[in-house]
């Protein structure tokens, strides 16, 4: 008969290279963060850590959803005002645009543009009032997990959008 005592526990593992190591890249709109996610595989498969509080306390998580993008398609455009979006891009290929139109910012209409997924597996945090788009770039569905920082209400959506092709946006999707 197979009792909790046949088990054995798991070694401490330290995972390979650094978790969570921020990255930057030109003119990265304010408050906008991005982080590398490292993925450790053995024979069975892989395991690539999301999102942990061992970044802090911001990184608690409320709410947790998993999005496919379907081949070649844009999701385009949105923005929230009382939550963060903390997308984790591991799959697929991706292009994530966004844009500041916070006119306090000192990045105020600075434009961004990431290709993220299974090549270049982020963690990417999008403060209110920062509008965005992806655009899947492959030709089978790719998959994203959003771990916004509040839970999403449905009697009070904190989404608000506009065209994929809205003139004030200063980006096309080829």
């Amino acid at each position: 008969m197979l009792g909790l005592e046949d088990f054995v526990d798991d070694k401490p593992w330290v995972p390979k290279g650094t978790e969570f190591v921020a990255l930057r890249i030109e003119n990265q709109i304010q408050g906008v963060e991005l982080r590398r996610l490292t993925t450790n595989a053995d024979g069975r498969g892989d395991l690539t850590v999301l999102m942990s509080d061992r970044l802090g306390e911001t990184y608690r998580t409320p709410h947790v959803y998993l999005v496919t993008a379907a081949a070649r398609s844009i999701r385009a455009w949105v923005y929230h005002k009382r939550q963060s979006d903390r997308l984790a891009y591991t799959n697929g290929r991706l292009r994530i645009v966004l844009y500041d139109l916070r006119p306090e910012s000192p990045t105020y209409q600075a434009l961004n543009v990431i290709e993220a997924g299974t090549e270049n597996k982020v963690l990417l945090t999008i403060p209110p009032f920062v509008v965005h788009a992806v655009q899947n770039l492959g030709d089978n569905d790719a998959i994203f997990v959003n771990m916004p920082s509040r839970a999403y209400d449905p009697a009070n959506p904190d989404k608000s959008r506009v065209a994929v092709d809205h003139p004030g946006i200063p980006y096309r999707f080829e």
